[in-house]
């Protein structure tokens, strides 16, 4: 369905760069809020997902610093210390100080929260495959080079 029948504009969108940023947009904010449908089974919001993806897959050693995990996040950095904070009070993950430095605060998994990023992911990545089934492998990685390609022009 082209973006103007589903916004119901009554006029064509002109410029195409426009409707590709409305489009891009548009399209985001509908697949956060099926992540969020899809999380929200599992108490987690996406931001608390990501966290324990993270932790599950991009750690080395089982713990990171708290800095460098906010870091990598895609959330904004100031709400770090929040998430963390009531993703300890869960049991989901761990905080200590880091040996030398006791301000570092050290981020860990807990087995409880290995547990449930693993039932969640299960379905998070059905839900993903089913989603993604609209495009060929070749279109995927195509989409996926395009949206870098814009990233690289925003950053500057």
């Amino acid at each position: 369905m082209s973006l103007q029948k589903e916004l119901g504009l009554p006029n064509p969108i002109t410029h195409p760069g426009h409707e590709t940023v409305m489009s891009l947009v548009l399209t985001g904010e509908i697949l956060a809020k099926e992540g969020d449908r899809l999380l929200r089974a599992f108490s987690l919001t996406d931001s608390q997902f990501n966290i324990l993806m993270l932790l599950k897959y991009q750690v080395e050693g089982g713990e990171i610093n708290q800095t460098q995990l906010g870091r990598m996040l895609l959330v904004n950095r100031s709400n770090v210390t929040g998430l963390i904070d009531r993703m300890e009070k869960a049991g989901w993950v761990e905080r200590s100080s880091e040996a030398g430095d006791r301000r570092v605060k050290r981020i860990k998994l807990t087995a409880v929260g290995r547990r449930l990023v693993e039932r969640a992911e299960k379905v998070y990545f059905a839900e993903i495959e089913k989603i993604m089934a609209a495009l060929t492998p070749d279109e995927a990685r195509r989409l996926c080079a395009f949206t870098e390609r814009l990233r690289e022009r925003l950053h500057g």
